[in-house]
């Protein structure tokens, strides 16, 4: 088995463990979702109105890919957001760095 094929069953492997994870997340969800609620005792609300408020399938897969194949492109809007932020933040540092170059290196 050469180290492609060794990496691929790995990603196959781990991609089958989240599945898992999911399934058990699931469970748990459906356990608590029977019992979990916020405000008054009243007038009680569910803590989690979605399951993927509760598990993001999406994220833990695009973790998975993003690892293994270097131009993948998230799914989930977790991911996805937090791609955009880490690059308004590299834009927002070398802002700053041209702006400090413009001063004279200054401040």
């Amino acid at each position: 088995m050469g180290i492609a094929e060794y990496q691929l069953r790995m990603e196959a492997y781990q991609l089958k463990r989240v599945g898992q994870e999911r399934d058990i997340a699931l469970q748990a969800f459906l356990n608590q979702s029977v019992q979990a609620t916020k405000g008054s005792e009243k007038h009680p609300v569910p803590k989690y109105k979605k399951f993927s408020q509760f598990f993001d399938y999406d994220k833990f897969v695009d973790e998975i890919r993003g690892n293994y194949e270097p131009d993948y492109q998230p799914v989930s809007k977790a991911s996805a957001e937090k791609q955009r932020i880490d690059l308004i933040t590299k834009r927002w540092r070398e802002f700053r760095k041209m702006k400090q170059k413009q001063r004279g290196g200054n401040g």
